[in-house]
């Protein structure tokens, strides 16, 4: 049964997909992202057409930390541990405590990596175009690099009560007074002020220093922003706030900048405002051809904490691409585990208000929708890169855009758009396991678009890998043989070992009948050639060019040899015995020898004559027989393994009717305790009711 509504995010169906297991395309049960194009045809969200771009260099950019680590990280350091100390559960509670546990390692810049990678945006799609495909940043790659939440109130909410905004403007005064020559507070100065105060302001000044380093950047490096004020107030009383969409808003803004610089449109150098140091661990979580080997994570500390201090392997600028990771964050590493929407097995669930905030992050992350910055607003579409989350990929549908000729989407429209309740939405989790496919039309169309996009005849030879093995299955690489990815102990589901079985038996059938062919044909002519070898005339040759005959040049072979047998006695094996006779006796009368002895040597020549045919013809009915009994035993054998394959695929079916049978027993199982708990519930209510009535 499909589970597609329109209170769904997916669809499922049977398609059309590229197989690579099979070598080729196969009808399978998947499920697609919304929304989609069923047709080339239809409404498809097309690439644009590549402008000319010019090398982006190291020069093209002003020096901005973007999040990265500066020279006074100390002092924040040695802040940060008395303010853990005192509000650890209220960063919990706001949702911050992993980001600022993650703001502590030093991501060293690698300006030319990040260069390299920016050159592949496209501001259209917001992705990255390569040859074999599009992906990008998400809100999940936000949400587990970063430690950002996706839940919560969006960035711009104004402050609610009084008592908040004396707090507000408290901090605003101090960053007025502390103004330097520049017109901007140094993280120096900010620290001396409120370092050591104590009391509820102290807090906020953290929390403001957190934001402006780490969160929203600054124009300026190192200085104090005024913006995220009224955003450090709120946190600092343990509100959630939505920072994973803010964050990523502007980074996708930045590299639209990026994008525009490198067409020509914009002169100058280009002033990075967001966290870049997130397009750098994000291309090393994904390309493992161009990452440093990965520390191995600290105890209860983030994923980041592996790149902390690390440096590319390589700096050469022109960076191959080619090895992508879809699903790098399901992979369990020592000291940590994925994320709880990272399930065993695929499921599907109706969100509702008791689902887990895993859960309903997961909806966020895969939800087309808008991105609501600080006075801007950007697209987000996850349905472009549905193979990023466990998904497959149909042709990317058209969306139907908010924004009209009269009004421009404004940030409370686009955050009314993003936070749209959640309630009944039918949600579908793909098992950590699942790799996405990709459908038929969508290669097609890929080969032509991406042919397009590049304007270059070379993208076809490159496209023509864009769906093998190495950028469509995650892989191990070799930095996980050494010891820094730990093998799950976890024991997957039946059902999904099922399912890979299915999927890869025929493949292997298919090779297995192969090999046990070619070695069946290859002892069957081994065999011939060695009986003709000992049965054959002293004429006939057994050089290594007869090892390799065809059984057409056997049959010619055997031909020959009658037709030199018939040579050498003058006949034709065309002829019958009584005309050969007769032929022999007319040459023989030519003789001057006596009648006598003419007729004793006729007779003694035919019998040897007749001896040799018979004999040649005993041995080709010889050799006939064996090549039928050979014949005969082939075909006998393949009819046994062919039985056997047969009886194979039927205990496979079997077995798969019987798991499909004890799932249904078991959720019609579960089915009912829930209908008994719920009369439990029911009857004790009314219980606590009665006794509640009698002591009144």
């Amino acid at each position: 049964m499909e589970k597609a509504s329109p209170s769904s995010l997916t669809e499922e169906r049977v398609e059309v997909m590229v197989c690579l297991c099979e070598e080729g395309r196969c009808l399978r049960k998947t499920h697609f992202l919304k929304p989609f194009s069923t047709s080339i045809d239809g409404s498809v969200a097309e690439l644009p057409r590549l402008d000319d771009q010019q090398r982006l260099s190291d020069s093209s950019l002003h020096n901005t930390s973007s999040g990265f680590w500066a020279a006074d990280h100390h002092f924040f350091l040695s802040w940060l541990g008395k303010m853990q100390a005192l509000y650890e559960p209220i960063w919990k509670k706001a949702g911050i405590f992993e980001a600022i546990k993650a703001s502590t390692y030093k991501i060293i810049k690698d300006t030319s990596l990040i260069l390299s990678i920016a050159e592949k945006w496209c501001s259209e799609t917001k992705s990255f175009i390569f040859p074999w495909g599009e992906a990008t940043i998400t809100l999940e790659d936000v949400m587990v690099l970063l430690g950002f939440s996706v839940l919560g109130s969006p960035v711009f909410s104004p402050l609610e009560c009084s008592e908040m905004r004396d707090s507000a403007e408290k901090l605003e005064k101090v960053r007025r007074d502390s103004l330097g020559k520049a017109k901007r507070v140094s993280q120096r100065s900010w620290t001396s002020s409120f370092m050591g105060r104590g009391g509820q302001m102290e807090h906020e000044a953290f929390l403001v220093l957190w934001l402006s380093l780490f969160v929203f950047p600054g124009k300026f490096c190192r200085s104090i922003s005024t913006n995220v004020i009224p955003i450090a107030v709120r946190l600092a009383r343990g509100e959630r706030i939505a920072l994973a969409p803010a964050v990523l808003a502007f980074l996708y803004k930045d590299l639209d900048r990026i994008c525009d610089f490198s067409r020509g449109k914009c002169a100058g150098k280009v002033n990075l405002k967001s966290l870049f140091k997130l397009v750098q661990v994000w291309t090393w979580e994904r390309f493992s051809n161009i990452r440093p080997k990965a520390k191995e994570i600290p105890k209860g500390e983030p994923r980041i904490a592996q790149w902390d201090g690390l440096q590319q392997i390589s700096k050469n600028v022109k960076l191959s691409f080619d090895v992508f990771e879809w699903r790098p964050y399901t992979k369990p590493l020592k000291n940590w585990n994925p994320l709880r929407f990272y399930v065993d097995e695929a499921m599907w669930l109706t969100v509702d208000d008791s689902v887990d905030d895993a859960f309903a992050s997961f909806a966020r992350c895969v939800k087309l929708s808008y991105l609501a910055g600080n006075g801007f607003v950007e697209d987000y579409f996850p349905y472009r890169v549905a193979r990023q989350f466990g998904l497959s990929q149909d042709l990317p549908g058209l969306v139907t855009r908010l924004v009209t000729r009269r009004r421009k989407i404004t940030e409370k429209d686009a955050w009314d758009d993003y936070s749209n309740s959640l309630e009944g939405l039918n949600l579908y989790l793909p098992s950590q396991l699942d790799r996405g496919y990709v459908t038929a039309r969508y290669q097609d169309w890929w080969f032509k678009s991406a042919s397009e996009y590049f304007g270059s005849e070379e993208i076809q030879k490159e496209s023509t890998e864009a769906f093998d093995a190495r950028n469509t299955f995650d892989h191990l690489d070799k930095d996980d043989d050494d010891g820094d990815i730990d093998v799950s102990t976890k024991v997957p589901p039946l059902s999904q070992v099922v399912q890979k079985l299915e999927e890869g038996f025929t493949a292997k059938r298919r090779i297995s009948r192969m090999h046990r062919s070619a070695k069946r044909y290859k002892i069957t002519e081994s065999d011939v050639h060695m009986k003709r070898a000992r049965e054959a005339d002293a004429e006939i040759s057994t050089d290594k060019e007869d090892d390799c005959m065809t059984v057409a040049q056997l049959i010619r072979s055997r031909n020959k040899y009658f037709s030199d047998v018939d040579k050498k006695t003058g006949g034709d094996a065309s002829e019958s015995l009584g005309k050969r006779s007769r032929r022999y006796m007319l040459v023989d009368s030519d003789d001057d020898s006596g009648p006598c002895q003419k007729h004793a040597l006729m007779k003694v020549e035919q019998r040897k004559k007749k001896a040799i045919i018979n004999d040649g013809i005993k041995e080709a009915d010889s050799w006939l027989l064996e090549d039928r009994e050979i014949e005969r035993r082939c075909i006998g054998k393949f009819c046994s393994e062919v039985k056997k394959e047969e009886d194979v695929d039927e205990r496979l079916r079997q077995r798969t009717l019987a798991i499909e049978k004890m799932a249904l027993e078991l959720e019609t199982r579960l089915s009912k305790m829930e209908k008994s708990l719920a009369e439990i519930r029911k009857w004790k209510t009314r219980g606590n009711q009665t006794k509640t009535g009698f002591s009144a």
